[in-house]
Order: C-alpha cells, then structure tokens, then sequence
C-alpha cells in the first residue's frame, strides 16, 4: 500500500472538478467506469461509477494469467485438448488445434497478445489439474477448480464487487467485477514478472508441434505504424496501414477486452517521468476508449509533477513541543511509515499545501508549535498528515513519532525556574538558620554547663594529681 493509510483523495467530488486532481485529463463518457492510479504516489487520480458493477469482458484473462502463473509451471508442457471446442464461434482466438503441445509459457502469450479464449479455456482445464493435484481429473471438474481459484485470489486482493465463473470473460450476468477491483488486479498483475513481459510484448512468434502462430498485441498504444501488424490483423480490427494515431511512446502493459454488453473495456499501464500509470475504462466505445486512455497517460506525464512531503526514511519534519521534560529536549520528529508523495497539476503545484491533525490526547497546536498531553514513544502514532489542494482534502496518512518524549514532571519546573528557585533556598535557607539560631539559644545554659562540667573533670584530674605528689613529697620531707 506503497498504499498510504487512507489514501483518501476523499470525496468523489474532488475527481470530478476540473481544477482537482484530474486537471486536465480527458473527458470520458457519463457511462464508462473510469480509475486511475498513479503507483509511486499511491494517488488515485480520477475515478467515475469505480464501485459500480461492470462486465469485465476479456480483461478477465489478467486474473486468467495471474492464477496460472502463480499455480504452473512456465516450462510445463501442455497438451491442448477438446476444451477448446467449448467457446463460440465468434471469439477471439489464438488459433490452437486439438492435439497441439504448448508451454505454460507460449499459452500466456496467446492468452494475453491476441486474448484467445482457446488459450483460457486449455489453461483452466489444465492448471486446474495441477491445482487440484490430479492429471487425469474429468475436464469440466478440472475448469470449476480453476475458477473457483480465480475467486479466491479476487477476495485475497480484496476484490469484494467481483466474481468470475469462466475464465475468458464471455458475457454471463453472474461475470462481473468494478474499476476498483480491476485496478487492484491490474497492480498485482502487471508487477508479476511473467504477465509484465507478455503484456509489453507487441508481437510473439512461435512454432510448436502442429502449427506456427505469430500473435499480435491487442492494445494499440504500442504501435508506432499499423504497418507492424499482421495483413489479417488490420483487416479483421478495420485498421489501414500506415503510421499508428494513437501510439505512445509511454505506453508499456495493457489489456483490451469486448463484448456487446460490456462495451470496449481496457486495462492499461503508462511509465514516464518517474511516474507509473495504472488507468482502467470498462463500458466504453471502441472508437474512442484508446484516445482516452493515451491523453491519459500524456496528460499526467507531461503535466502532472510531484511534490514530496517526507525526506529520507520517510521523514517529514519535527514540531517545537511545549509542556516536555527538559531533558528530552524540546523538538518532536515527525516520520510516516511510507513516503508522502502528491502527484500534481504543474501549473498549481502552490496550491498545495499539508497539515498536521494531531491526536487530541497527545499533542494539541499546528506543525509549527504543540503542547504535549501525553507521553509519546518513538513509533507512537501521534495523529496524520492532510493534503490539500486549497480547502479540498486530497490524501491523508497515518504519522508518526521519531523520537521519544515525556510530559513535563515537577522537577523540570525547578530546572526552568532556576532563579526562583535558587531565591526559595536562599528563603528556606534563611528560615533554617534563625530556627537554628532560636534552638540554641533556647538550649545555650545546658550546652554550657555540660562544656564547663568536661572542662572541671579534666581541671580535677589535674589538680588531683599535683595535691598527690604534695602528699608524696611532704611524706618524704618528714623522714
């Protein structure tokens, strides 16, 4: 999540104002259902009906290949069978035959560049096998193994508006999914190593064992002339030769998908700048969805900058804190656990401004100056972090304490305070003295005589002895 904690870009008003967020992205139709991120940010950048139900058509593969790759083995070598036999006449297909061995590999190619429904159809039979743990399980159990796997990888992603019952994304009203689910299965997919690389591919060539294919890439972005793809290709898509309107140079993953009641649907990714656009457009029509999608990815590449709050280690300042213990210093520092970053219109990038909520039982004030209510530990989370765009609310996150901090005690008022302090000693020292003074006047007669009485007892000893060597001496003096 790098998803910031409440990503808000809360209200749904704020991606339908020209001058918010989606400044200057294209108009889509009232109809489609739009969603687009910008990953690095974590921003979502516009969004149209994103929780509305949506028939995926054949954007459905990319959960197609995200269970395969996840459950196969890319070098397995798989053995097409009558599966294929299952699809209608009219799909699109890459064109297996009964009989026809295949690596995992190879079929996500056919799968994902000419969206073959064969190919889908002889991977869930076949994975859902392996899943199940048993090569020679009954085809028809094999595929409801397969999608019920699909299902639980949709509520793993926390996809709670979506659910699959065939692999291919043939119309069946029970087949249906919402931007945002797509867009959080887009993320997961087009970071997967193996669906990256196919997805990106404009053209695959191979030959197997019964047949050569050579599939084209259904997303057009990727074509600087039409003249790359195939005679049968232009043909059956109604292209003319010749240089390719709608290519762009930033276009990188994508995935097209259609039927008559899901309309033009397209799961597509742009990379530019330091920036990486997932956008997905469901229900839309065909002639105008690639448009949308390439002044999409122009629009926020070329025109859209980023502002970083946080520095290093998330970093993203510190706030002068009243009512702490001196010896903890004065300065909170502030850190979130991912990096802050808004991706922006360039032209009001100084409309754009953060600010502090602090936890009311921690700190009270603004992001220059607070006052401590509670102890803080580092790690602590203190309160979030505001984004906005004038008064409009953008994104928020969670922040945090980087340093540890006590509530001020007792004894810092006597540190603070020094000269009064030292001004009260003077007092009690003072007070101390003169009851000491009265005490001893009042006990001055006992403390002498007991003085006197030591001095006589040594006087005494003294003029004893001198009285005896008299005696002693007068004694003598007679005999």
């Amino acid at each position: 999540m790098r998803r910031k904690i409440g990503l808000l870009v809360i209200l749904s008003l704020v991606f339908f104002t020209p001058n918010i967020f989606a400044a200057g992205l294209p108009t889509f139709g009232t109809n489609e259902g739009v969603i687009v991120l910008e990953k690095n940010s974590g921003d979502i950048l516009y969004q149209q009906k994103q929780d509305q139900k949506f028939y995926p058509a054949s954007t459905t593969k990319l959960m197609t290949a995200l269970v395969a790759v996840e459950n196969g083995n890319l070098d397995d070598t798989i053995t097409v069978g009558d599966e294929i036999e299952n699809i209608d006449a009219d799909s699109s297909v890459a064109g297996l035959e009964v009989g026809e061995t295949i690596t995992l590999r190879e079929l996500l190619y056919g799968l994902l560049l000419p969206s073959g429904n064969d190919a889908a159809e002889t991977i869930a039979v076949n994975i859902g096998r392996k899943i199940a743990g048993n090569t020679t399980l009954d085809s028809s159990k094999a595929y409801d193994r397969f999608i019920k796997t699909m299902n639980d990888k949709a509520k793993e992603l926390g996809m709670t508006g979506t659910n699959y019952v065939n692999p291919h994304g043939l119309q069946d009203a029970n087949h249906y999914t919402t931007p945002a689910d797509m867009l959080k299965l887009a993320e997961v997919a087009f970071s997967d190593d193996t669906v990256r690389m196919v997805t990106r591919a404009k053209v695959h060539e191979i030959q197997t064992n019964m047949v050569k294919h050579k599939w084209n890439n259904t997303n057009l972005l990727l074509y600087n002339s039409f003249d790359e793809l195939s005679d049968d290709y232009r043909v059956t898509n109604n292209l003319s030769a010749g240089t390719n309107p709608l290519f762009n140079g930033y276009a990188t993953s994508g995935k097209t998908g259609s039927t008559d009641e899901a309309g033009k649907c397209f799961v597509f990714e742009g990379e530019g700048n330091g920036e990486n656009i997932i956008g997905i457009i469901l229900d839309a029509d065909e002639t105008t969805v690639f448009k949308e999608a390439s002044d999409t990815i122009n629009t926020l590449i070329k025109e859209y900058k980023f502002i970083d709050w946080t520095g290093d280690n998330n970093y993203y300042g510190e706030v002068k804190v009243e009512n702490n213990h001196i010896f903890d210093g004065n300065t909170l520092k502030l850190r979130t656990n991912e990096p802050l970053i808004s991706l922006v219109p360039e032209a009001s990038m100084d409309g754009y401004t953060s600010k502090i909520k602090w936890d009311g039982n921690r700190l009270i004030g603004d992001k220059t100056i607070a006052s401590l209510k509670g102890d803080v530990k580092e790690g602590d989370e203190i309160g979030e972090v505001d984004v906005y765009n004038g008064d409009k609310l953008v994104e928020s996150t969670p922040i945090y304490a980087a340093n540890t901090m006590q509530t001020r005690k007792w004894v810092d008022y006597l540190i603070m305070y020094w000269y009064i302090t030292i001004v009260v000693l003077i007092i009690i020292a003072a007070i101390l003295r003169i009851m000491y003074v009265d005490f001893m006047r009042k006990n001055k007669i006992k403390y002498k005589k007991i003085k006197i009485k030591n001095g006589n007892s040594n006087d005494g000893r003294s003029g004893n002895g001198n009285e005896k060597r008299n005696r002693n001496e007068n004694t003598r003096n007679r005999r």
